[in-house]
């Protein structure tokens, strides 16, 4: 009987013949059985989504004192990565897998320096691209700027405007959090340069990391691959 301790237990008549047995009804199978169905129900999603959004915010927001002001400032989450000698940085929100180097499937007639092929993700075939040669970052002949004493080439899969995309990197180094304020203006050389891709720059680890502008940086993927 459900809520049977507060009609018939020990919270309500008493007329439960299994209280001659168990005393309490805190001894009861039934009881315990109740409070398991209670602890391991799935959440409502309302709830999930409320926890998510404040623990997110939490997380997110760092206060800076500006003059006798609090101002609070939004953290960005990006993941860390190498290509060839350049570090780089795209949102967190994107990065959706860091996966093992795959076997990358050549399309005749199709497969470029750009657009290397197709890679299966459990099943399913997506777009590999060599975002190296799309942002012109020439091939190094110096030693690498390691980071990690232990360097494991990936895959990272991220998506953007709906669409998945494929990419190998040399080296990735997780997600960490940096303030907009952070952020420094990309030197007038590059910046000049017709095809530029990097909204700013900041300092992690001795190196300078290039936050990439995600929005620019697929749309034009998009229309020279897609």
């Amino acid at each position: 009987m459900l809520n049977c301790w507060n009609q018939i237990g020990i919270t309500g008549d008493r007329s439960c013949p299994e209280l001659k047995t168990h005393i309490h009804c805190q001894n009861c199978p039934v009881y315990s059985w109740a409070g398991r169905s209670l602890l391991e129900r799935e959440a409502p999603q309302e709830y999930i989504d409320e926890w998510t959004n404040l623990l997110s915010k939490e997380k997110s927001e760092k206060s800076l004192e500006v003059g006798h002001q609090i101002v609070s400032i939004k953290t960005i989450t990006v993941g860390i990565f190498r290509l060839q000698q350049e570090w780089l940085a795209l949102s967190a929100q994107l990065i959706k897998e860091v996966m093992p180097i795959s076997t990358i499937h050549t399309l005749p007639h199709r497969s470029n320096n750009i657009f290397l092929g197709l890679v299966s993700l459990r099943g399913e075939v997506q777009i590999c691209i060599s975002l190296k040669e799309f942002l012109g970052i020439e091939t190094a002949d110096g030693d690498r700027q390691k980071i990690s004493p232990v360097i494991y080439e990936r895959m990272v899969v991220v998506e953007k405007f709906g669409n998945p995309w494929v990419f190998p990197v040399d080296e990735i180094c997780g997600m960490h959090r940096i303030h907009p304020m952070e952020l420094t203006n990309v030197p007038a050389t590059l910046s000049k340069m017709p095809e530029n891709y990097t909204q700013g720059l900041f300092n992690w680890k001795n190196q300078k990391v290039g936050y990439l502008d995600d929005e620019l940086l697929f749309y034009a993927l998009s229309k020279k691959v897609l």
